[in-house]
């Protein structure tokens, strides 16, 4: 294969037979200005940066394009992220994007690329980049013709590398998940434990206390005569009587003459033997407490459900702010609910991880006004088409680190029952107000953006 032909300004094609001298024109002013993308344009590399994104969910590949007079930021999908990694792509080449378009990220309109190749390189750039000394790429291979896998920069190679990588990233991150999946569930067993324990604690408590109270002896627990009576026989009765007018001087015919008592010799008295009653009182033994019997549930109740668990879009939730995803307690797969209005909806994509097809889109409310919040969709990405500009409730997405605070939804937490888990906020009873705030509130949004441009 003959080299490629070199042409003037130092501008190299791969293929002699059609060089890309004439192809290489001024064209980002008018993209800019109408949004308008010609299929095949070519431009020159001036810049590569590959960003890992916090946390290991994934990488961004960002491109710096230029046309001889201005410079575009241009990011690549994944899908095609093995073609700039494998170095096929580098500084000072020009690549044709046979697929691409402008988007708007953050008030700043770049370029998606959704399918490039190289065509060819500038050799003067080449050489500023070796004035300044960087590291620039060898074409020697290319001008020689080489073509193949190992002869073509390793490319093969380079790839196999890659999905190897890749395969250890998706399951260091299922790791990381199932882990703090597994700590939020251990979090949740250990409150309700507490719960039981406590529940358990206070009823043998209130057992203890009946138990003391009907072991207790109170004076009502006696007889109003509860004393010992003491029966006198008539015999002793009589000696009593005798001794007392001897003392007094008086006998008791009622005679007055005082005399000295005489010396009393006691003599001993046979009665018969008298058996004192028993006393009236009782004493009453503690009697043993009867088991207390099982709470029976009300009729007609249910478990009230976990706030953040839903799968009734019709009953009242707990709704979480925005701005609060970043300082949830776990900065990873904590389950919330959120009204949002839909800003931006890309196309259903690939992906490296299950099931392998996404959705990518961009969710906005009152307390983050200046940031529109990355939401990513794995759960059948391809029926999640909601309307821009309108309040949607979003339930049971979960929180991640990616772009220092983002929502997800995985495809494994599909709603029981079957239920839509993206709901149009106009048609939800109970949170009325919220969704006719946050629609006045996007509109003045709108108008304020139009009045900036005009």
């Amino acid at each position: 294969m003959p080299p490629p032909k070199k042409v003037d300004k130092g501008i190299v094609s791969l293929d002699r037979e059609t060089p890309i001298q004439e192809e290489v024109k001024p064209l980002i002013e008018d993209i800019l200005r109408t949004k308008y993308c010609v299929q095949g344009s070519v431009f020159l590399v001036e810049g590569i940066d590959t960003v890992r994104v916090v946390g290991g969910a994934g990488k961004m590949v960002r491109l710096l394009l230029g046309d001889g007079k201005l410079v575009i930021q241009g990011f690549v999908k994944g899908v095609m992220h093995w073609v700039v990694e494998g170095g096929k792509v580098f500084e000072g080449g020009y690549v044709r994007l046979d697929k691409f378009e402008v988007a708007e990220i953050e008030g700043e309109r770049v370029l998606v690329i959704g399918d490039l190749r190289i065509v060819g390189w500038d050799e003067g750039y080449l050489g500023v980049l070796r004035g300044e000394g960087r590291e620039v790429k060898d074409v020697g291979g290319l001008r020689e013709g080489g073509t193949g896998g190992e002869r073509l920069f390793g490319l093969e190679r380079r790839v196999r590398e890659m999905e190897v990588r890749r395969e250890r990233e998706r399951e260091k991150e299922e790791e990381e998940r199932r882990r703090e999946e597994g700590s939020r569930k251990e979090l949740e067993a250990e409150v309700v434990e507490r719960e039981k324990q406590a529940v358990e604690r206070e009823w043998k408590e209130e057992a203890k206390k009946e138990e003391e109270d009907e072991g207790c002896i109170s004076e009502s627990d006696y007889d109003d005569d509860g004393f010992e009576q003491m029966v006198i026989s008539t015999e002793r009765a009589t000696q009593r009587r005798v001794m007392a007018a001897t003392y007094t001087g008086t006998s008791v015919n009622n005679t007055t003459t005082p005399q000295r008592p005489p010396v009393f010799k006691q003599q001993s008295i046979q009665h018969s033997q008298v058996l004192l009653p028993p006393p009236s009182r009782q004493i009453l033994t503690p009697r043993t407490p009867q088991p207390r019997p099982p709470i029976k549930p009300q009729e007609n109740t249910t478990p009230k459900p976990l706030p953040w668990y839903a799968n009734d879009p019709t009953q009242p939730l707990k709704l979480t702010p925005l701005s609060q995803i970043p300082y949830l307690p776990y900065k990873q797969n904590w389950m919330v609910n959120v009204l949002v209005v839909v800003t931006q909806l890309g196309e259903t994509e690939s992906c490296p991880y299950p099931p392998f097809v996404q959705r990518q889109a961009r969710v906005i409310d009152q307390s983050t006004p200046h940031r529109h919040i990355h939401l990513t969709v794995f759960l059948e990405p391809a029926g999640f088409e909601p309307k821009l500009g309108e309040v949607y409730l979003l339930l049971g997405v979960k929180n991640h680190k990616f772009d220092g605070g983002s929502l997800k939804k995985y495809a494994s937490d599909k709603p029981k029952g079957g239920g839509r888990w993206w709901v149009e906020g106009r048609g939800l009873g109970w949170c009325k107000g919220m969704v006719k705030e946050l629609e006045i509130w996007w509109a003045q949004q709108q108008g304020d953006v139009v009045g900036e441009e005009g």
